[in-house]
């Protein structure tokens, strides 16, 4: 008990600390799914989340899931996901609701924070399980990278950032990092925050689980401002107002109805 004890007071001290205080910050949540502002079921279209893909994401009742511990705080709702549905696509994966003002190098917010809990449904491995998260725009926009990966020995934390020192033309370089093993079946809190600096190779993430920073490095700014694969964009680097939650990869079907559970999502773009 005293370790739920702990991350219930981390959470409340990080949504204190990062979103509340700040008067020029646009903020969304915490985001907790319960009734009646959520109804159990597909979250497309639920206060203005999108999800218009075939993938298995749910609102669904935490009664049913060993790993949604401590109860209080995921109360009697979450937001479940697994990858039993893929795809290589991006615009039709799940999005959370945009916020008013986004955050970017050029705009007046140019830093963007975000948080949430994050469990698996079982105690036991999910063979296969896997979902990311990033800041984005609604669109696949991706301006910074974590993926979840339920292994044998627990929940593998990975955080991808971007070298690209240009010119225009020059192909990114994606390096991914093994951060942290989570124990699986019970909440662990997840903290990133990004610093969007003008110009190009100073942009700034950090990531936090459990209140212990586990890694720190760039946005994917570089890859939009010289890979080729952008040119068709205009090579222009996105702005963020949102969460992708996404599920591609392998699909692993067995998972279905079960996966990682998500829940007290918070974020803000800030001055």
């Amino acid at each position: 008990m005293r370790r739920f004890l702990g991350t219930a007071a981390l959470l409340s001290a990080v949504l204190a600390a990062v979103f509340v205080p700040a008067a020029s910050a646009d903020l969304v949540g915490p985001i907790t799914f319960e009734s009646p502002h959520y109804t159990a079921g597909d979250i497309n279209g639920q206060q203005g989340w999108s999800k218009t893909g075939p993938y298995d994401v749910a609102v669904a009742p935490t009664a049913g899931f060993p790993g949604a511990k401590p109860s209080f705080l995921f109360g009697k709702q979450a937001l479940r996901l697994s990858n039993a549905v893929t795809s290589g696509t991006f615009g039709d994966q799940t999005f959370s609701p945009a916020l008013d003002e986004q955050a970017g190098e050029s705009l007046r917010n140019r830093e963007f924070d975000m948080g949430f809990l994050i469990s698996t449904t079982q105690t036991t491995q999910q063979p296969g399980l896997a979902m990311s998260v990033s800041p984005d725009q609604g669109n696949g926009s991706r301006m910074s990278y974590l993926r979840f990966e339920d292994q044998a020995d627990g929940v593998h934390v990975f955080f991808d950032d971007v070298t690209d020192h240009g010119p225009l033309g020059t192909t990114a370089d994606f390096n991914e990092t093994d951060i942290a093993t989570m124990r699986r079946g019970v909440a662990h809190l997840i903290l990133m925050t990004v610093d969007f600096k003008p110009g190009p190779h100073n942009d700034r993430v950090n990531v936090y689980i459990d209140g212990r920073r586990e890694a720190s490095g760039t946005t994917w700014e570089d890859y939009y401002r010289y890979d080729p694969e952008q040119a068709g964009n205009g090579n222009q680097v996105p702005t963020v107002d949102d969460l992708e939650l996404r599920e591609g990869g392998a699909p692993a079907p067995p998972n279905f109805g079960q996966g990682f559970l998500v829940d007290a999502l918070t974020y803000a773009s800030l001055r």
